[in-house]
């Protein structure tokens, strides 16, 4: 486990001390556990980072966030007021606060019937499981941030788990009413979805779930760097 935040036993700190990284990383989860810090450029190449969306990042002592204004589904705008939204990678499906979650899932369901889609009971601990019969298909989950033009957009499949053979179930929990942000996005939303964290700016660059960027977390490039990563943990840092 690594810390990534912005204190000075972080790991972008030491890196930027150590070997003159500016305040910057990049993130991206998949199968394998990839983890960039500096520039992804150079391990994901021009086109993908040239292509990223850029948002404010909420720098906390407890981790990162960035402010949502309104979500929609299907294009569907829910009646939900400017949220803020958690980034965990330690949380495996997006959660919401009940009366959050209350609204969102009402509403997605009633996308997923217009689409066709049948309700079969529900696996714990998801609250929404569908017939995986018709297809991958599911409503589109549009994160709107600081414009309408900016968004980060949730498709199928990092919205849906497969549970069985026969069901599928929306990867958006109840997380209660106590729970400290109102959204904490998880680790199945992040995955394959290329995250620039510019702490000195704090700003957030985001891409969309790419086959590219799995291709590229299996590349010869990402394993060198992988391995220098773990020499420097263990000569600089335990």
């Amino acid at each position: 486990m690594v810390g990534l935040g912005k204190s000075p036993i972080s790991l972008p700190s030491q890196l930027s001390a150590s070997i003159g990284h500016p305040q910057k990383f990049s993130l991206c989860l998949s199968s394998n556990g990839v983890l960039i810090t500096g520039n992804g450029e150079t391990l994901f190449g021009s086109k993908i980072t040239r292509s990223l969306t850029y948002t404010p990042l909420v720098i906390k002592r407890d981790g990162y966030s960035i402010n949502v204004q309104s979500i929609k589904i299907n294009g569907r705008r829910l009646g939900l007021s400017k949220l803020e939204a958690k980034l965990s990678t330690t949380v495996p499906y997006t959660t919401m606060e009940t009366s959050i979650y209350a609204t969102f899932s009402k509403a997605y369901g009633e996308a997923a019937a217009s689409m066709n889609m049948t309700r079969v009971p529900t696996v714990a601990p998801f609250g929404l499981c569908f017939s995986s019969k018709p297809g991958p298909l599911a409503p589109e989950i549009d994160l709107v941030l600081q414009s309408e033009m900016v968004k980060w957009r949730i498709q199928g499949s990092s919205s849906m788990v497969k549970v069985n053979q026969e069901s599928i179930c929306l990867g958006v929990l109840d997380g209660g009413m106590d729970q400290n942000s109102p959204i904490v996005i998880g680790g199945l939303q992040m995955e394959d979805n290329l995250l620039e964290f510019d702490l000195e700016s704090s700003m957030l660059g985001f891409s969309s779930s790419s086959p590219l960027l799995k291709e590229t977390s299996s590349s010869s490039k990402l394993k060198q760097f992988m391995q220098f990563l773990s020499f420097f943990l263990k000569s600089f840092i335990l």
